[in-house]
């Protein structure tokens, strides 16, 4: 018999990070039932500032006189749809939709008469009837991902109400988003982002296209305020956010091939505006990067809501709307003066070994970053220890901190957070709730990160049958079985395999049956691994076939037995064999030099057959053992050697 070790170990993490420098004014859920899509803003000419909110049946506009209560001040329908955008030129309001029935095409929404109401003048399906996307720049509404070919229609609002075509762009095929200003075009084209001249409206032509990113799809973006870098999303959770030099318009310079958020988070849709660039991430709702340097960008802000779509944030009060797939109209107000440092991390939920641990948290700010620590203390047996801080012996790797928490042993609960403080003296702590400097974060928050040292133990068999290798005949059967348990709290799982060969059976007991249409004398291997996911044990037993005149007929002991135990001396467990020739009651209990039980391994009725129990004495100190079997009128006793 045979016995292997086998280990692995398993880490689960999850994310967390705080929402920073942005403020929650107000959220308004008018239309639970329908959802919402994007969003954009208008400004009347006495100055007051609107939501044009998509709401997946039509166009919500919204009142911000009072940004903590919006106030609906018109609701246009439209056909039923997931997407929808809006777009605004002068007083009018363009709104397109991916939906299909009566009222398809462009809608055109007539917004001077606000605050009062707003008006539907016009539909216009002349030349697509759906559309993905609508961009309006300088006169001009650039409509993409429309039916027919997904390309991009050029149409001149000289009159507002009545559009008319200068040109329909293929060069591109299926165009998502485009970001326009003056004579040229960004088209998100799947695969590329393509540059398009459209100095001559009539004649758009193609200047030049990125590199295609394997794995990504080329969703939309926007130009820096110099027009000189292309920051793009590209939604397929590959790489995120890409930053492109476009100083030479013949050629695509990828300067920034990634920027991901901690969270592993989809992103959406992004604007920028100053040195900010504003971003809507389906789970992590509205952030904000700073993009002074666009080379690196650094987390800014962020608030975050289960659903985000879109986010407008030119209003000239300075606040930003955002709209939630589920819970609609969102009013934040960004913080961009005097910036706290932004924490973010990837915490460890266990660990499966005594070995240090090492965590890292990505800590930015607008400015530097004077001191930044880890603090933990430990739980063990009912008692906690004191905080205890960690710092990275060698300084940040860019933002990237890295922190040493020694190993702990089995069943230990580590409580740890991050604090960082600036060159304004700005504190921050992670999670949320701390305070105090030089050095940062001396008071806690109110809440922790917590893993849990889980080490995962051996399976330990407590017994198995046959006790050994075994002889049958060849139209014989012979059941294998073993009693196991994991000392760790981890579920045990049983693989069994004949020659080799995995078995179908998953329990802890297998019937193995001789096939007499097979030649003999042979000799076939059955083998069961148990396993915790992380420890193993294997159990290997020869069962050879043979002639019945040379196999006791049903494999059934002849006689009583109790055999030493094995490893003797041993410590911390060993195995005991006994066999019984007919059923029995049977009890085997183990008793110390002055004759107290200490365990009992077996008292129940058995079949004839040979057994075998492990004693486990961890909780035993060193000496001499006895143990005694009672089966019938069988009584025997052996000695066994417990050396610590």
């Amino acid at each position: 018999m045979t016995k292997k070790l086998f280990s692995i170990l398993l880490f689960i993490s999850v994310v967390g990070f705080s929402q920073t420098n942005i403020e929650l004014i107000s959220n308004l859920n008018q239309y639970p039932g329908d959802g919402y899509n994007d969003i954009w803003g208008y400004v009347d000419g006495v100055g007051i500032e609107y939501a044009l909110l998509g709401v997946r049946s039509g166009t919500s506009i919204l009142n911000l006189s009072d940004p903590q209560n919006p106030v609906e001040a018109a609701f246009i329908p439209g056909i039923f749809s997931v997407w929808r955008d809006i777009k605004v030129h002068g007083q009018h309001a363009y709104v397109i939709t991916e939906g299909t029935g009566s009222g398809e095409g462009l809608q055109i929404i007539d917004l001077s008469q606000l605050p009062t109401t707003a008006t539907l003048v016009n539909t216009i399906d002349t030349w697509f009837e759906r559309a993905h996307n609508i961009f309006i720049d300088d006169g001009y509404a650039y409509v993409i991902g429309t039916d027919g070919g997904g390309g991009m229609h050029i149409l001149n609002l000289s009159d507002p109400v009545n559009p008319t075509r200068t040109a329909y762009y293929t060069g591109s095929q299926y165009i998502h988003d485009v970001y326009v200003w003056n004579d040229t075009v960004v088209a998100c084209a799947e695969d590329t982002y393509d540059l398009v001249d459209v100095s001559n409206k009539s004649n758009p032509q193609l200047i030049s296209s990125s590199i295609a990113i394997p794995g990504i799809y080329a969703h939309a973006g926007w130009m820096t305020e110099d027009k000189r870098y292309f920051i793009g999303t590209e939604e397929f959770n590959t790489v995120d956010i890409t930053v492109w030099d476009l100083v030479d318009r013949t050629t695509w310079d990828l300067v920034v091939p990634e920027w991901q958020m901690p969270t592993n988070s989809i992103v959406h849709n992004l604007f920028i505006k100053g040195n900010y660039a504003h971003v809507s991430y389906y789970s992590d709702g509205y952030v904000v990067l700073d993009i002074s340097d666009p080379l690196i960008p650094l987390l800014a802000g962020e608030y975050n809501t289960p659903d985000m779509w879109g986010c407008y944030p030119y209003l000239p009060s300075g606040i930003t709307i955002c709209s939630d797939m589920d819970n609609g109209l969102y009013v934040f107000q960004f913080n961009e003066s005097n910036i706290a440092p932004i924490i973010s991390h990837s915490p460890i939920n266990t660990v499966l070994n005594s070995d240090p641990v090492i965590l890292s948290a990505t800590i930015s700010d607008d400015g530097s970053i004077l001191e930044a620590n880890l603090r933990y203390r430990t739980i063990y047996n009912g008692n906690t220890s004191p905080w205890n801080i960690v710092i990275d012996p060698n300084g940040p790797n860019g933002n990237i901190f890295e922190y040493e928490v020694p190993g702990q042993p089995d069943d230990t609960f580590v409580e740890y957070y991050f604090s960082a403080q600036d060159d304004d003296d700005n504190v921050t702590t992670l999670p949320e709730g701390g305070s105090g400097i030089n050095p940062p974060g001396s008071t806690p928050p109110s809440t922790f990160f917590t893993y849990e040292v889980k080490v995962p133990g051996v399976p330990v068999i407590l017994s198995f049958t046959p006790a050994g290798d075994t002889t049958i005949a060849p139209n014989g059967l012979v059941g294998f079985s073993v009693d196991a348990s994991d000392t760790s709290g981890f579920n045990l799982g049983y693989t069994w395999f004949k020659d080799g060969q995995q078995l179908a059976n998953t329990g802890n007991s297998y019937l193995y049956v001789s096939n007499s249409g097979l030649p003999y004398p042979r000799v076939d291997t059955v083998e069961c691994i148990v396993n915790n996911g992380y420890n193993s044990v294997d159990l290997a037993w020869l069962v050879t076939v043979d002639d019945p005149s040379n196999v006791n007929g049903n494999n059934i002991p002849i006689e009583y037995s109790l055999k030493q135990n094995y490893p003797n001396p041993f410590n911390p467990s060993t195995s005991i064999k006994f066999s019984i020739p007919e059923s029995e009651f049977v009890n085997l209990s183990i008793y110390n030099l002055v004759g107290e039980k200490v365990n009992e391994l077996v008292n129940e009725n058995l079949a004839a057959g040979e057994y075998n129990f492990n004693f486990d004495a961890v909780s035993l100190p060193s000496g001499i053992y006895i143990a005694q079997i009672n089966a019938g009128s069988f009584n025997k006793t052996i000695k066994m050697t417990l050396l610590k």
